[in-house]
């Protein structure tokens, strides 16, 4: 959802106005030298940006907080989300179970049929799905209950174990997603509130402090959201694939169990 979002003409148009308003104040900060002639120190400009941003978190009339903390709070959820994912789908999941090496050696026990010490393997490590899934079936074998039977127990378990592996991923990529378009609301507004204000200011000089500090709040809310955002994004790429590796292996898996199975009546 993120790439489809700056694949959209919404985002790329934010993108590039983005990428140009960088390009300016670059551009500003490389021709403008100071007063005298003198070049800008980086590390001043450097701090005063960092202190403008984190400043901007505080309860001020711009309300640039307005956004930011709800910025904040959606990037917290998406990786409270992308944890518990990381730990069902990698370390649950999988376990430490290596999955060509287990079903290699339960297609042996199937092969003597000596289904006790195939169910015991699984045994070994009880919370991974592939022994979840492959103890469905071995019991339905013990039991001498038929090749329909034991396809039809293996796939109740996997009806059971597919949501619990995909489910809560998506929700990644729209608060990566919520990230940047609140970073982006916020611009807009901040700009908005600077030029509304500019109307009010008669000096000069105030003006320019005005529109100055107005710009740079603004562009404050673009920064954290895509700063949340593209974190959240690189997460929902990986955990969605990390699942789809899990579901292949575990389908691999079952349909060779299951043919092995087949074979041993």
């Amino acid at each position: 959802m993120g790439q489809q979002f700056f694949r959209s003409k919404v985002g790329k148009l934010s993108l590039l106005g983005f990428v140009g308003a960088m390009m300016l104040v670059s551009l500003a900060f490389a021709q403008a030298p100071a007063g005298g002639g003198e070049a800008i120190d980086p590390k001043i400009v450097i701090n005063k940006v960092f202190t403008g941003f984190f400043s901007d978190f505080k309860f001020k009339m711009s309300m640039a907080w307005a956004f930011q903390w709800p910025i904040v709070i959606s990037f917290a959820f998406g990786l409270g989300i992308a944890a518990e994912r990381f730990y069902t789908i990698i370390i649950h999941g999988k376990g430490k179970v290596d999955m060509k090496k287990f079903t290699d050696q339960l297609i042996k026990y199937v092969e003597v049929k000596d289904y006790d010490r195939a169910i015991a393997l699984c045994n070994v490590s009880p919370t991974a799905v592939l022994p979840l899934l492959s103890r469905a079936g071995l019991e339905a074998a013990k039991r001498n209950m038929g090749g329909r039977a034991i396809q039809d127990a293996i796939d109740e378990e996997t009806l059971k174990i597919m949501p619990k592996i995909t489910k809560r991923l998506t929700w990644i990529s729209t608060l990566a997603n919520i990230s940047t378009l609140l970073g982006l609301m916020g611009t807009i507004f901040g700009l908005m509130y600077t030029f509304a204000g500019l109307e009010l200011v008669l000096n000069p000089k105030a003006k320019a402090n005005l529109l100055t500090t107005g710009i740079a709040t603004a562009m404050n809310t673009t920064l954290l959201g895509l700063i949340c955002a593209i974190p959240l994004t690189l997460l929902f790429q990986y955990m969605s694939q990390a699942s789809k590796t899990l579901v292949d292996d575990l389908d691999e898996s079952s349909v060779r169990l299951i043919n092995a199975l087949s074979k041993a009546y």
